[in-house]
């Protein structure tokens, strides 16, 4: 039976508490269906870098190595590639790039971005986390 089958079965009930049941049986199958893949086996600074995304919530909009970018630009695969601002200028996506993104997000736009990433102090996250978050960068320029 899918889980709307149970849910209505359950729903249509009426028992007490069938609605509460319900809605559990809803979020344990998202939780399933929305769970991540595959995590990549990381160095140890990479393996911090993404929890520090993680944990700022960089990669509930960027993606990762477990799940699909939602909002953001995805981060697999585009370490070393081309990115085309919105002015026309072409850089790198490198450390030069991640650092200025981070901390001065709109110094450096991607073409046809209309959303605005907030800036991340060193207070938010510092410069060795940056730099973490950049070995994270790195093995999922792999992908």
């Amino acid at each position: 039976m899918t889980v709307l089958g149970v849910v209505s079965s359950v729903a249509t009930r009426r028992r007490p508490g069938a609605w509460v049941f319900a809605a559990g049986a809803v979020a344990a199958a998202l939780a399933v269906s929305c769970a991540g893949g595959t995590r990549l086996q990381l160095d140890d600074k990479a393996a911090r870098g993404r929890d520090v995304a993680e944990s700022a919530g960089c990669a509930g909009c960027h993606g990762g190595d477990d799940a699909p970018a939602t909002v953001g630009p995805s981060w697999n695969g585009s370490w070393g590639s081309e990115v085309v601002l919105d002015d026309g200028t072409r850089v790198l996506f490198d450390e030069e790039f991640v650092i200025s993104s981070v901390r001065t997000p709109d110094l450096q736009r991607r073409k046809g971005d209309w959303l605005h990433m907030p800036a991340f102090t060193a207070e938010q996250i510092s410069d060795t986390e940056l730099a973490d978050v950049i070995a994270y960068l790195i093995a999922l320029g792999e992908l």
